[in-house]
């Protein structure tokens, strides 16, 4: 069931950035999302809240948000759809000429969308701008810092653009990067599958240059709640991303795959480039465990809790992946 209530305002000239929160249950963490947004440098903006028909007190505090912002917009889902299409309501409520998806537990600092707004402007050429990210506890102290090496795909050729997002071991942190709405329209944006994020980040690097701020702007919360945290089996984070999803099998390293191919495929490239890329996805087997990934997704079919052990065990004998701070959210 697709329908919802929105309260707020949305008339009027479009704003320059769309921000949109999806939540579900985020009663924990929402209003400081909100608040960042709000308090930012640049006032040429709307927040658009998708609540996923939350149980808890998310619907209070949003509608408050609405009912005394002009620049906010709430919408309430009758049900739980999934995050997947949750966060694509998100976007196509946007009227502005940057749109940025912003976790329900994730913060801005107050010059972020200025500053990631205005280097697009100034950069025609480009589609995606992030910074350095703050990782923070669910306290808000500081656990580290991430750069993501998202300025290797500030590139003119695709190929190489492509290889820097789907070669290298890195945290998705910029699928939540400000991007420029008219590159994202007929996008993957938020697909329904696990690594979703990964393969949206390679088709909108086959559309633009993705550009970084070396400055840690934006504030992304470590706590045991996360999607990442709560889930361990395929299945379950099939489930996530849709809630109506009835899968019998799910193999997602097969998947992300094909969805790597499929964006080639139909991506505007030359000739010349498309055969570069393809040799790109030649060489993504044997990068990044994905080859081993592949091969624990077909054991995981007899024993879900696979998916999990191997992620466990990887864990303990190289180190967490790039980005991840498993373990220190919960320090004293």
């Amino acid at each position: 069931m697709m329908g919802g209530l929105a309260t707020g305002s949305a008339t009027g000239k479009a704003p320059l950035v769309s921000v949109g929160i999806p939540v579900y249950n985020g009663e924990n963490f929402v209003e400081a999302a909100i608040r960042s947004v709000l308090s930012q440098s640049l006032d040429d903006l709307e927040l658009i809240i998708s609540d996923n028909a939350s149980t808890d007190r998310t619907a209070a505090i949003c509608r408050d948000y609405a009912a005394s912002d002009r620049r906010v917009v709430y919408r309430r889902n009758a049900e739980n759809l999934g995050a997947a299409p949750n966060y694509d309501l998100a976007f196509a409520m946007a009227r502005g000429r940057y749109f940025k998806w912003l976790a329900h537990d994730d913060e801005l600092t107050p010059g972020y969308l200025e500053r990631a707004a205005g280097l697009l402007e100034r950069r025609p050429e480009s589609v995606l701008c992030n910074s350095v990210v703050e990782y923070i506890d669910g306290n808000g102290r500081t656990l580290g810092h991430y750069d993501s090496g998202l300025d290797q795909a500030d590139r003119e050729q695709p190929s190489e653009r492509l290889a820097a997002m789907v070669l290298r071991s890195h945290s998705c942190v910029d699928f939540f990067g400000v991007q420029r709405r008219e590159a994202m329209l007929g996008s993957l944006l938020h697909a329904r599958f696990h690594g979703a994020d990964r393969a949206y980040l390679a088709q909108i690097s086959l559309r633009g240059r993705l550009v970084q701020i070396k400055e840690p702007l934006v504030r992304m919360r470590e706590h045991p709640n996360r999607y990442t945290r709560r889930t361990s089996t395929a299945r379950e984070r099939l489930q996530w991303h849709d809630a109506a999803s009835r899968k019998a099998i799910n193999l997602p390293t097969f998947h992300l795959y094909g969805q790597y191919w499929w964006i080639v495929r139909t991506a505007v490239l030359s000739p010349a480039e498309r055969r570069k890329c393809y040799a790109v996805l030649g060489r993504w087997w044997f990068g990044n465990w994905n080859a081993v990934r592949a091969g624990v997704d077909v054991l995981a079919l007899a024993s879900p809790g696979m998916v999990g052990m191997a992620e466990q065990v990887k864990n303990r004998l190289f180190g967490a992946a790039p980005g991840h701070f498993i373990g220190m959210q919960d320090r004293p």
